[in-house]
């Protein structure tokens, strides 16, 4: 099944403009949006394997190059260029761009925009974790070998978010070495909303560097997102 990928413009409220590429979904059906997002010093093209087989499984798919990343480098704002304590800041500000990219997402006329899924990677799942706390149409996220150390979470508190998140459908994979880390975050956060069991972790058995690539941990991700983003599919236990 082939897919239709074009590069986007998504326009943020503090007047950036940030790079994207928008996924078109083949079927009639309004379909739920899913918004991709890249961890610290990546793009949006480490996404192309799990963005290709969410359209094909019926989602309208945006992948974005984050402020500071990618084709959205600005002259005054270079991730990889920047002291740490502005790579914090410019993370902080980034929310506004995963803000940004779920507008976009609901405006398309082939979006359903009460049905949307969010997917982070490493850093990356700071942010939309954050935005999930928040929006009532998010029906499920996916944290993709999401940081456990504070030092690299750029001021954001992962724990806290998953704590907040009361009881939205969670996905998450990490590589073997980060099982125990992964347990405790889902452990701390069922407990948080009265035992409730809303966190899936998947094991990923090959290196971190190899999961976005890997067509076993993209397949189960997908079909895990399917089966909770459907307008027919309401919040509720994984």
């Amino acid at each position: 099944v082939l897919v239709d990928a074009e590069r986007v413009v998504v326009p943020t409220q503090d007047k950036l403009s940030l790079a994207g590429t928008y996924w078109t979904p083949r079927g009639k059906q309004a379909a739920p949006g899913a918004l991709l997002i890249h961890g610290a010093g990546g793009t949006r093209g480490d996404f192309e394997e799990l963005a290709k087989r969410l359209t094909k499984m019926g989602f309208a798919v945006l992948t974005l190059d984050l402020r500071g990343h990618g084709e959205s480098v600005t002259s005054d704002a270079e991730g990889s260029r920047l002291a740490p304590a502005d790579r914090t800041t410019l993370w902080a500000f980034a929310t506004r761009d995963i803000k940004a990219g779920v507008e976009f997402l609901r405006e398309q006329k082939e979006v359903h925009s009460s049905s949307l899924v969010l997917v982070g990677h490493q850093a990356g799942s700071t942010l939309i974790a954050r935005h999930a706390v928040k929006d009532e149409n998010v029906r499920a996220i996916a944290l993709l070998d999401p940081p456990s150390d504070e030092a690299d979470m750029y001021g954001f508190h992962l724990d806290k978010d998953i704590e907040d998140l009361g009881g939205l459908p969670t996905y998450i994979s990490v590589p073997k070495d980060g099982h125990e880390v992964a347990q405790r975050m889902a452990d701390d956060g069922q407990r948080a909303n009265g035992g409730l069991e809303f966190i899936r972790i998947s094991v990923f058995r090959g290196p971190s560097a190899e999961l976005l690539s890997d067509t076993r941990e993209a397949a189960e991700a997908s079909k895990w997102l399917k089966e909770r983003a459907f307008p027919s599919k309401s919040r509720g236990p994984k």
